[in-house]
């Protein structure tokens, strides 16, 4: 194993890592939102346990990309000690790291996929309220 073949990972996982925490912190601010909402209309229990539902959806699409956001950080160190065996030549090593880190990019992937599919849930309730279609 040569350090190429890990260096063709490594830029990838950072990018990931700032498109997942965009999405954390795009959510943290839904969250904000949807609670301040919630408090509004407490009146209106229609308006409100859909609300509720779509914070529950919230509450679990941030779960899954903070969890999408670690193993995506775990698979970067891991490349990084990936690396680190290739150059004290350690290939033995080297591929084992190297399988883990793209096992964690697989999982960090799968979490991201699941809080898409969540997104086009929660949207669809929300759009389902929004036209009287409940």
């Amino acid at each position: 194993m040569n350090s190429e073949i890990v260096s063709v990972l490594l830029p990838a996982i950072p990018l990931a890592i700032v498109a997942f925490n965009f999405r954390y912190t795009s959510l943290a601010g839904l969250m904000r939102n949807l609670s301040h909402e919630i408090d509004k209309t407490r009146d209106d229990s229609v308006k409100y346990d859909v609300l509720r539902r779509e914070l529950h959806i919230l509450t679990t699409r941030i779960l899954l990309v903070k969890f999408a956001l670690f193993f995506a950080a775990v698979s970067f160190c891991l490349c990084l000690l990936s690396l680190g065996t290739v150059l004290l030549t350690l290939p033995a090593y080297g591929h084992i790291c190297l399988i883990a880190a793209v096992s964690g990019l697989c999982f960090s992937c799968i979490a991201f996929c699941a809080e898409t599919i969540l997104s086009t849930k929660a949207l669809n309730l929300h759009l389902s309220s929004t036209l009287g279609h409940e």
